[in-house]
């Protein structure tokens, strides 16, 4: 089973933001670590700034 890449608290980058809605903030902080999907861990992540949450695949994230 694989683990989760990201700890909680850590920062995080988006790598596609294009077509999101709403926009997309810059950077995201790790809030949970969630369940598997299709064999690829995900999480939930938190911007302060602009107050948006967000679900998103490990595969899809950078680490800042």
């Amino acid at each position: 089973m694989p683990t989760h890449r990201y700890a909680i608290g850590q920062t995080v980058r988006l790598l596609k933001t294009r077509g999101l809605f709403p926009a997309a903030a810059a950077t995201y902080t790790v809030a949970a670590s969630l369940p598997a999907y299709h064999n690829n861990q995900q999480y939930r992540l938190w911007n302060e700034e602009l107050n948006q949450n967000r679900v998103a695949m490990e595969r899809d994230l950078e680490s800042v």
